[in-house]
């Protein structure tokens, strides 16, 4: 059986004053050329157009140019708004940088050196050259997780904000899970609880942890293909099982998951990984059990 979590309740309209108060820098308000611009063919001679005008000496190719422009205002603006809305982002990623020995260990203890990364995988994502096997999108994972679901509530803490969204999340799924598997409690009065969940794509934990919310003394186990994210959530969780591995491919045994779930994963996956997870999922899942898919909504991005 599957179920497709996602958050409830009021959703406040995002107006143009929730961005109001982040700063622009005069290149980012300056106009370009249209005129110039119109009469070029491709991007990449407009990047050259933008450079000139800018007095820009380009040492490198326009398109890696571009590529870092852009790179590095994406992830300037999500920083500064996570900041502005309370969220440690530099204090956190201090923490976790000095706690770089402990990384170091875990990461050798977590990664399976036989695991061969998809071709998808090892491109840049999210603003970071090496994707997500870098240290540096480690450090920001847990500032970045915090900041997910901003875009949703305005005028709400980044704590109430995830609690609105996961926590819909998290009970849409217990009792989604409380309807298929008959009465709610057994013939002793305790509730019925699932054994094990698999978290695929489980990132730093985060998400892994929310479902210990909703089915407590279950045992869960989170999977992910970083290595260094999987290392953060060793060390932020360490009551828990993390694993190394592929959705798509996760080498378990057939039927041996209560309860499987794809927390923020698949709109991050190409289309033919995304049906591959979704068969290996099932594949996993025990016969009865509970197969949950939260994702973002594709409108409300940032």
């Amino acid at each position: 059986a599957a179920v497709g979590a996602a958050a409830v309740g009021k959703r406040r309209k995002r107006t143009a004053a929730a961005a109001g108060g982040l700063k622009e820098t005069p290149a980012a308000l300056r106009a370009p050329d249209a005129a110039a611009i119109a009469g070029k063919r491709t991007s990449k001679e407009n990047v050259v157009v933008l450079a000139k005008e800018a007095g820009i000496k380009l040492e490198v190719r326009p398109w890696d140019f571009l590529s870092n422009v852009a790179k590095d205002a994406a992830r300037g603006w999500f920083v500064r708004r996570a900041e502005e809305r309370g969220i440690q982002w530099s204090e956190s990623v201090a923490g976790f940088g000095a706690r770089q020995g402990e990384l170091d260990g875990l990461f050798e203890e977590i990664r399976d050196p036989n695991l061969r990364y998809p071709d998808y995988y090892t491109l840049p994502f999210h603003g970071y050259d090496e994707g997500n096997l870098s240290w540096l999108a480690a450090h920001e994972l847990e500032a970045a997780t915090q900041s997910m679901c901003l875009g949703y509530y305005d005028g709400l803490s980044w704590q109430d904000a995830q609690e609105m969204y996961r926590g819909a999340a998290r009970d849409t799924i217990s009792e989604y899970w409380q309807s298929v598997t008959g009465h709610p409690h057994s013939e002793g009065g305790v509730p019925t609880m699932p054994k094990a969940l698999l978290d695929l794509g489980c990132s730093g934990g985060f998400s892994t942890h929310e479902m210990s919310k909703a089915f407590p003394g279950a045992k869960l186990t989170g999977m992910d293909l970083s290595p260094y994210f999987l290392s953060v959530a060793q060390l932020t969780y360490p009551e828990h099982t993390f694993v190394h591995g592929m959705a798509e491919d996760t080498r378990m045994p057939d039927a041996s998951f209560d309860v499987v779930t794809l927390n923020f994963l698949l709109h991050e996956l190409p289309l033919a990984a995304s049906r591959a997870a979704l068969r290996e999922a099932m594949r996993v899942l025990r016969p009865g059990g509970v197969l949950a898919v939260l994702d973002v909504d594709p409108r409300r991005l940032l």
